[in-house]
């Protein structure tokens, strides 16, 4: 089972093809708070985006393919395994 998040996206998929790493973790949490102060939201729903360079790009969305597809193999294999009945008990 995924574990609950309470910050925002740890990575972003721009229009433009560019994959954005959130680097808000990186900020200490008094600067952390004055920004998100400043823009009206709440610390962990701040986004603050650096676009990859062209190799790590590469590398970022091969491991994202890699996740999706493991993800699509499990929820396949659980639809297609067969379920078991539980006995009623007398």
């Amino acid at each position: 089972m995924p574990r609950k998040r309470t910050h925002c996206a740890p990575l972003a998929l721009a229009l433009d093809g560019s994959v954005l790493l959130n680097v808000s973790a990186r900020l200490d949490p008094a600067t952390l708070a004055r920004v998100a102060e400043a823009l009206a939201v709440r610390p962990a729903d701040l986004f603050i985006g650096t676009s990859l360079p062209p190799v790590q790009r590469a590398q970022a969305l091969a491991r994202i393919d890699d996740a999706a597809a493991e993800a699509a193999a499990r929820i396949q294999g659980e639809a297609a395994a067969p379920r078991t009945r539980r006995k009623k008990r007398s």
